[in-house]
């Protein structure tokens, strides 16, 4: 094809300004790519990080659960249900006398059936220090941050004043992580019938929380709940709704920032191939005397800029792709410890790198049309006065 070998040959009599194209483009699709990759990632780690500790569907009922345990039983019959932990929710204070003096502080209780918990949330793997022990109900879980600021060992005492004012002397049984900074630092797990004890709850809990295989199936689930049972619950989703709305604010607005240096790098091939154009008027004339069509024309500026636009994008996937896989096996120190995580997490579908590539092939086609539009419309006539 003629016009591909013409194109070809601007193409590398003008290497400096060609490789400004493609170097222009390549940034542009790797700055959007690795931001894509790595938003998608903390989004997802903050979340499976909320939801490791939080139920997917958070069954309230009307007030006090009574007949508890047969209704767990049920629930758990539903598809995609994992397990159901009944649970019943308090504050408190801690006091502790450690190596750093008396420590005081308000937490978050939990009183949870352990059993459950184990199967359900997988409590087990989320224990870093010590065990647990559903049969002794004198034990209690703390965050490792809330550990590491006690300065406690596994086994010592902690005094937890019930939020009606009452004491009671528990040990440390074991140290959760959760990797959500908050529980981390302000949360204790303490055996269901211990936590129905201090609130004198008898027989009963605040609510269940129902974990799923598949935590975005929580809607569904929900609505069989609340149809088959009659029970008011509400989903993570409905939990976290002000999170999820700032978290996809954040992502639109940083995707909008980082696109228009997509637009810059079309622009930039626009130029190149406008001032091309002057510079070959008297090529063309020569060219348009010779019996190329308007079309033929055209077709060798365009085939420029796909040419030019089409190596920056290949370039900078190629790029992207290994950045993020660096930055996905090795740790950043800075930001990692910022962040309260072992490395940066990093996800992005291959729809996603699709919708990149065809966004950046769209534009740099629109760059590239008007100058080749206006290189096929001009008459031999013209062109040939410029000699």
């Amino acid at each position: 094809m003629l016009e591909f070998f013409i194109a070809k040959k601007h193409i590398f009599e003008k290497k400096r300004q060609s490789l400004i194209a493609a170097i222009g483009v390549a940034i542009g699709v790797t700055v959007l790519t690795v931001s894509i990759g790595i938003a998608n990632g903390l989004d997802k780690n903050m979340i499976n990080s909320i939801l490791s500790m939080t139920s997917h569907v958070l069954v309230l009922g009307r007030g006090e659960i009574r007949d508890y345990e047969n209704l767990s039983q049920k629930i758990e019959k539903i598809p995609d249900v994992k397990g159901v932990v009944p649970k019943i929710s308090t504050q408190g204070i801690i006091k502790y006398k450690g190596i750093f003096g008396d420590y005081v502080s308000g937490v978050k209780v939990e009183g949870l059936d352990l059993k459950a918990a184990e199967k359900a949330m997988d409590l087990n793997k989320k224990i870093v220090k010590g065990t647990i022990d559903p049969s002794n109900n004198k034990g209690m879980l703390i965050g490792n941050e809330l550990y590491k600021s006690l300065g406690a060992n596994i086994g010592d005492k902690i005094t937890l004043v019930s939020s009606e004012g009452k004491s009671y002397d528990l040990k440390i049984e074991g140290v959760f992580q959760s990797g959500y900074y908050d529980y981390d630092t302000s949360l204790v797990i303490i055996p269901l019938k211990t936590a129905q004890y201090i609130t004198y709850s008898g027989d009963k809990v605040n609510s269940l929380d129902v974990m799923l295989n598949n935590p975005y199936k929580a809607g569904d689930v929900s609505k069989i709940i609340y149809e088959k049972y009659g029970i008011f619950n509400r989903t993570w989703g409905d939990l976290n709704r002000n999170l999820l709305s700032a978290l996809s604010l954040e992502k639109t607005v940083m995707i909008l920032v980082f696109s228009l240096i997509v637009i810059i790098a079309g622009f930039v091939v626009w130029v190149i191939l406008n001032m091309l154009v002057r510079e070959k008027i008297k090529d063309i004339g020569i060219m348009r005397s010779m019996g190329f069509s308007n079309k033929s024309i055209m077709k060798i500026f365009l085939l420029q800029g796909i040419f030019l636009g089409g190596s920056g994008i290949i370039i900078g996937e190629a790029l992207s792709l290994g950045i993020l896989w660096y930055i996905k096996n090795y740790s950043i120190a800075e930001v990692t410890s910022i962040y309260y995580l072992t490395k940066v997490p990093v996800d992005i579908s291959i729809k996603e790198i699709g919708i990149i590539v065809l966004a950046n092939i769209i534009i740099i086609l629109l760059s590239s049309i008007f100058p080749a539009y206006r290189a096929g419309k001009m008459e031999t006539v013209e062109a040939l006065r410029h000699e």
